[in-house]
């Protein structure tokens, strides 16, 4: 299993094209391009003249805001990047779904027979979808039940800030709307990290009760006075923090006592109802779930994501990653960290070195507590191995 990264900081096809073709020949099982700041006028010129220069089996391309490589991410400028694979032993499948088609896939036995793939297979999956005409929500809840405990991560495309302006490309297809991708199965394994960039504040509470994304208890008192409490005990520092964004990290393990680092869904807290002291929140949550409240600065995106590439070099002694794919919000890069290339820096300095490549994306999806969601503000990452042998 082979991966290898080509790069162009270019804003002409011509030079795109040139660039990127040069290389080792040879036939590559998958090809994934990323290019930001192009038309799709200029992403079918580019696509074509290497689908003529390189031998890709399956070739996948979409349009973003800024592109990721092996050591640089290139921010709201014309780049391009390119992931070239070969996969012995491995099986490619790519797909291409669009709403119509989803909202079809009523019961895993449709999803099962969409993909013509089966739980038991463990399917990686990669995924990119355009953010507006396709209900990614939707898509992921149906996935996790038709292949629970599998892995999926992908972003949203962020090359147009309007329906129908992004360009995806399958094989040849192109498309401005719906999701592209790929199912991987066979001699390969893949893992996912999900840095949410976040710390907690204050002590855990159980959720007493709730209604659908309405919390009105903690711990037997209601919402507001619980956050007000822990306001008022907050440093000021993380107060602040807590008046330009409060976010709400739910537990995805109920038999931890203590949950700690990736262990937390984080959603924002969208609306204090005064009358009813409740607070809403961006997802689902019931009586009996525990939460702690966060914050998000600069400072707790790189604890939390050195702790987590940590870990994950930890976990894996015996190995490292043959590449990784990296999707990182378009509200992280320079913006947050004040200096460039911060994430795809660390993560070769922990995981390294390795080919790398990826975008900056309008929402991240990743797996948090054996479930894949869809997040903001996260870097998360697929990072693929060579299966370890009995």
């Amino acid at each position: 299993m082979q991966f290898e990264n080509r790069l162009s900081q270019s804003a002409d096809p011509d030079e795109i094209i040139a660039a990127l073709s040069e290389g080792p020949a040879g036939e590559y099982d998958l090809g994934i391009l990323f290019l930001s700041l192009m038309v799709s006028e200029e992403v079918e010129q580019i696509v074509e003249g290497l689908r003529q220069n390189i031998s890709v089996r399956h070739f996948l391309a979409a349009t973003c805001s800024g592109v990721i490589g092996n050591d640089i991410e290139i921010e709201d400028q014309p780049a391009a990047t390119l992931m070239l694979a070969k996969l012995p032993g491995v099986n490619v499948a790519p797909f291409y779904i669009d709403q119509a088609q989803l909202k079809q896939m009523d019961a895993p036995a449709a999803w099962h027979q969409f993909f013509d793939l089966f739980p038991n297979e463990q399917p990686v999956f990669l995924v990119l979808p355009d953010p507006f005409l396709l209900d990614i929500n939707q898509f992921l809840n149906g996935i996790n039940k038709a292949y629970p405990g599998c892995t999926i991560a992908g972003g949203l495309l962020s090359g147009a800030n309007q329906p129908e302006g992004n360009t995806l490309m399958l094989n040849g297809s192109y498309y401005d709307q719906g999701m592209i991708g790929v199912a991987l199965t066979g001699d390969i394994t893949a893992e996912t990290v999900v840095s949410q960039g976040c710390r907690s504040v204050g002590e855990s509470y159980v959720v007493t009760r709730a209604e659908h994304n309405v919390i009105y208890e903690l711990g037997g008192r209601p919402f507001i006075e619980v956050l007000q409490e822990v306001v008022s005990q907050a440093t000021p520092h993380d107060q602040m923090l807590l008046q330009q964004a409060i976010l709400i990290g739910i537990a995805m393990d109920e038999a931890r006592n203590t949950p700690g680092r990736g262990d937390f869904l984080i959603r924002g807290l969208m609306r204090l109802d005064e009358d009813t002291g409740s607070g809403s929140i961006g997802d689902y949550i019931h009586a009996g779930q525990s939460l702690q409240f966060h914050v998000r600065d600069a400072e707790a995106a790189i604890e939390d994501l050195n702790e987590l590439l940590a870990m994950q070099q930890e976990s894996q002694v015996r190995r490292k990653p043959k590449a990784a794919m990296v999707f990182s919000c378009t509200g992280r890069g320079e913006h947050l960290f004040s200096c460039k290339s911060h994430d795809i820096g660390r993560i070769q300095s922990y995981l390294g070195p390795i080919p790398a490549t990826g975008f900056f994306c309008a929402g991240e999806i990743g797996r948090v507590g054996g479930q894949t969601f869809l997040h903001g503000f996260t870097n998360s990452m697929l990072l693929f191995y060579q299966p370890l042998k009995n």
